[in-house]
């Protein structure tokens, strides 16, 4: 008997619709729910002409990280227009723990799940060689010892979404306090705010 999708055997697979099936699984039942005859039973193929656009279910895996590795860097150059560099990475701090939350699968896929994963998304050509790390190396090179500073603040941030999504009930005030209070602690003098300056008494009479 015909299945519902017997029809797509007579079109070609295409990489995107794999992609599309995996990343749905993963969102909806984690990674570990992902394998190549899952994924063939959402577009509607045999697993084997899964094996003609990915050589298994790690190089599906890779492509997913790489993907979200660029939405993720996309999300940071949003905010390249802030011409004051230490508000630029503040808004670049908290648009990166905004990703971590709202796309918890897909983070813990880059960062948390498998370090061949993350090299791969890194060394993505489309990314060219472009890294959450770079940027705000390149940021912090207008404030104060941008190498050091990058990896510390980065640390810092993966910090905070992987406790946001394993361990929330730890934290007694919100993500985003947690960001700025790490900011004020983190950044050098010129993070700190400037007295508000004093409007001059209005002379009597």
């Amino acid at each position: 008997m015909a299945g519902s999708k017997l029809h797509l055997s007579n079109q070609p697979l295409l990489r995107i619709q794999i992609l599309d099936a995996a990343r749905v699984i993963v969102v909806r039942e984690g990674f570990d729910a992902l394998s190549m005859r899952k994924i063939a039973g959402v577009v509607g193929y045999s697993p084997a002409s899964l094996y003609l656009h990915f050589a298994s279910r790690d190089a599906i895996a890779q492509a997913l990280c790489a993907e979200g590795h660029a939405q993720l860097l996309e999300s940071l150059h949003a905010h390249d227009g802030a011409a004051e560099p230490v508000e630029r990475l503040r808004a670049m701090a908290h648009a990166y723990v905004a990703f971590g939350q709202t796309h918890p699968a897909v983070y813990r896929l880059i960062f948390m799940q498998n370090p061949a994963y993350t090299d791969a998304a890194f060394k993505d050509a489309a990314s060219a060689g472009e890294t959450v790390l770079s940027i705000l190396t390149r940021t912090l090179a207008l404030v104060h010892h941008p190498a050091a500073r990058a990896e510390t603040l980065w640390a810092a941030l993966h910090g905070i979404v992987s406790l946001s999504l394993t361990a929330p009930a730890v934290f007694t005030v919100s993500t985003d306090t947690l960001i700025d209070e790490m900011l004020d602690l983190y950044l050098p003098a010129v993070i700190k705010k400037k007295p508000a300056r004093r409007r001059p008494f209005a002379s009597a009479g």
